[in-house]
């Protein structure tokens, strides 16, 4: 493997997650990170199934939930639930573009905000709790896979309508090549892990998701990270949902 790939893989484990080392990197080293975002929510994925899959609270599958979700959100540094939060607060009341915007900068959390966040955090823990009972060990694993390929594609989605930030310098690095590796690597992992139907599920509910955000994006004027983080919290609940709807 070329050092440069690996560096690579690294700066996105260490930018997505709390697992990859720090580094020293420049602003264009952030674009390099999209292709690898479903390889880095593999690593997340595996880091916290695997305890349970040895047998951790075996049975108790409200707790194993619990903690799934826990552990996500410390993993990641709480930045898509962030995103999500913000994203929310802006939309919830009236999209104006000023307006959101403003909503956008502002560090407090709104009624909105906290009632998705609510409504994500719970949701992702009743979904669990169903893919634990069904001991399907494989399918925790691909839902953090399949919300990276979500934050990607909201790259390149969000790349014509980039703001200034550090969105803008991952939408940057979104180009066809990056988003089929990502893509590819998402299938491949979902062969092994879940039923066909549920993948094929997953991706429309996801494309549901990307599509508000997407439209959102065009009626406020602009894309930043906030819209990134969503589309990660967007896809785990597409993915989830999927797996319920169908087992």
């Amino acid at each position: 493997m070329r050092p440069g790939l690996v560096r690579d893989i690294l700066i996105t484990l260490g930018f997505m997650t709390r697992i990859g080392p720090v580094m020293e990197i420049e602003a264009d080293d952030i674009g390099s990170t999209v292709k690898w975002t479903p390889l880095s929510g593999l690593v997340l994925g595996l880091v916290i199934a695997c305890p349970f899959r040895l047998g951790l609270f075996a049975g108790k599958f409200w707790i194993q939930a619990w903690l799934t979700v826990a552990a996500s959100v410390y993993l990641t540094r709480g930045l898509h639930f962030d995103g999500f939060a913000d994203i929310s607060d802006g939309a919830g009341p009236y999209p104006d573009p000023e307006r959101f915007w403003k909503i956008i900068k502002d560090s407090c959390s709104g009624v909105f905000g906290v009632l998705a966040s609510v409504l994500a955090v719970l949701g992702q823990m009743v979904c669990f709790f169903y893919v634990y009972k069904a001991a399907a060990y494989g399918a925790v694993v691909w839902i953090f896979v399949l919300g990276r390929l979500g934050n990607a594609l909201m790259s390149r989605i969000g790349k014509p309508m980039a703001r200034p930030g550090q969105g803008s310098l991952s939408m940057r690095g979104a180009d066809s090549f990056s988003i089929a590796v990502a893509a590819l690597t998402t299938v491949l992992v979902g062969v092994f892990a879940v039923s066909p139907a549920v993948q094929l599920l997953s991706y429309v509910f996801c494309a549901g998701g990307l599509f508000f955000l997407f439209r959102l994006a065009k009626r406020v004027g602009g894309v930043n990270g906030d819209f990134l983080g969503a589309a990660v919290v967007l896809a785990e609940l597409s993915g989830l949902l999927a797996f319920c709807a169908l087992n």
